[in-house]
């Protein structure tokens, strides 16, 4: 029988503490850097506060290193995901492929939502590639789900509640091109968010100030079931800038 997981987001260890508190399986957060979320960055000290309580109570820690990581960052990340690996961390939300070539990362590997996993051959890709679990883009059908479900032996993770992209999973490029900061470094705007005025071809302004294009967020409560039938054995919440 398949063993199902809430998992929740922290932005620091006392939201984490709050989660797990509250009945979570999991949390995720994030350390010093790496993190798509680079406004949740933790100490690893925090981290591994975290992983002393959630530990006392059978939970997991699961610390996101799901940017880019370019040539001249990956000293470090290899540094702090050994400072991870120490502390606690019971798997990590990656996104770069590099980190596979850390034979000393021991720990399990969870591909990120943004590694755009929307289809069979590239979750089996990842799979091969040693994940023990893939993170699915949040914009799937449920038939696309049980056919990625059907088509891997790891375990699938799957977003439940919380905010949507306007833009696909790991391939939002708004950010970077209305201000040059990227989501693949951790530092979205989230321009989808913000208040725009639609104009017409001649100027006129159609509507003044509303949230065009963000879109409502996702609740699948009702859905929780057909998901597990499918295969889901992750059930995410979204929002690692959330208060507790």
């Amino acid at each position: 029988m398949q063993t199902l997981e809430l998992l929740a987001p922290a932005r620091n260890a006392d939201i984490g503490i709050a989660a797990i508190d509250c009945g979570a399986d999991a949390v995720y957060i994030a350390g010093p850097a790496f993190g798509a979320r680079k406004a949740a960055g933790n100490s690893m000290e925090e981290v591994e506060r975290l992983c002393s309580h959630a530990h006392k109570y059978g939970a997991r820690v699961f610390v996101t290193f799901n940017t880019v990581i370019e040539d001249d960052e990956k000293e470090l990340a290899h540094s702090q995901m050994l400072q991870a690996q120490e502390a606690g961390a019971d798997a990590f939300i990656i996104r770069d492929l590099s980190v596979f070539d850390w034979k000393d990362v021991t720990v399990p590997l969870h591909a990120s939502t943004q590694c755009a996993i929307a289809d069979p051959e590239r979750a089996a890709a990842f799979e091969r590639a040693g994940c023990s679990r893939i993170i699915l883009e949040r914009e799937l059908p449920l038939s696309e789900i049980k056919r990625i479900c059907s088509a891997v032996g790891c375990e699938v993770e799957c977003f439940v509640h919380g905010a949507l992209c306007v833009c696909y999973s790991g391939k939002c490029r708004l950010s970077e091109a209305i201000d040059g900061r990227s989501a693949d470094k951790g530092e979205c705007i989230q321009a989808c968010r913000s208040l725009y005025d639609l104009c017409d071809a001649s100027g006129k302004v159609l509507v003044r100030n509303k949230a065009l294009l963000s879109l409502k967020d996702l609740n699948l409560l009702d859905r929780l079931g057909d998901l597990a039938e499918a295969g889901v054995c992750s059930f995410k919440i979204e929002g690692r800038l959330k208060n507790a």
